[in-house]
């Protein structure tokens, strides 16, 4: 309802009362209500996408989402919360950086989040096990070329941070010590330098 979520606790002739996630009462007039979305009627669903890279093969993961579905319509804890098994509905789109695989467990009403948190959990673990791939945003980086359709050399090299923080430490300090002993040089100025008369 506009920007609230939340559990309809009470209703009256003139407001809503609404708790959202994190305990907030929300006091609604009905006369800002223009639209509802009711996530806990009857059944509630956790719709949520899988991200894996270009690399993987989709069937694979469609296989370790099903997997996972069906450990935890045998755990104790989440079978009763569960009203329909994970279904998956395939890939869904091709995005900058990933492959989409769309997929819904159906839940007992307002335990969407609760599953849909302890399924995430799981995929996480499932994918490092099985080394596919949930890629984060690459960045390729252009740098132009000339009108012979030439690019520039990149010249790319891994550094060692421990070891140039220390030569940069070891040069400043260097640095520094220099600074001194010219300050102290008689040479330079000061007060024995000679004057010339």
């Amino acid at each position: 309802m506009g920007s609230h979520a939340g559990v309809v606790e009470r209703l009256s002739l003139r407001t809503l009362r609404l708790r959202d996630l994190a305990g907030t009462v929300h006091m609604v007039p009905f006369s800002e209500v223009t639209t509802l979305q009711n996530l806990t009627k009857d059944y509630s669903r956790y719709v949520f996408e899988a991200g894996v890279a270009y690399r993987e093969d989709t069937d694979a993961v469609v296989a370790a989402l099903n997997q996972i579905g069906a450990e935890l319509l045998q755990d104790e804890t989440y079978r009763d919360l569960i009203v329909e098994p994970l279904e998956v509905l395939g890939v869904d789109s091709f995005g900058d950086n990933a492959v989409i695989i769309k997929a819904r467990i159906t839940t007992k009403p307002i335990k969407q989040w609760q599953v849909g948190r302890e399924f995430s959990r799981r995929m996480k673990k499932r994918f490092d096990e099985l080394g596919i791939e949930i890629p984060f945003p690459h960045r390729t980086i252009y740098f132009g070329e000339d009108k012979s359709g030439d690019a520039p050399v990149a010249r790319v090299a891994l550094v060692d941070e421990d070891r140039e923080r220390s030569s940069a430490t070891r040069a400043a300090q260097s640095e520094t010590m220099g600074m001194a002993s010219v300050a102290a040089s008689p040479r330079i100025g000061g007060a024995d330098m000679p004057d010339g008369d």
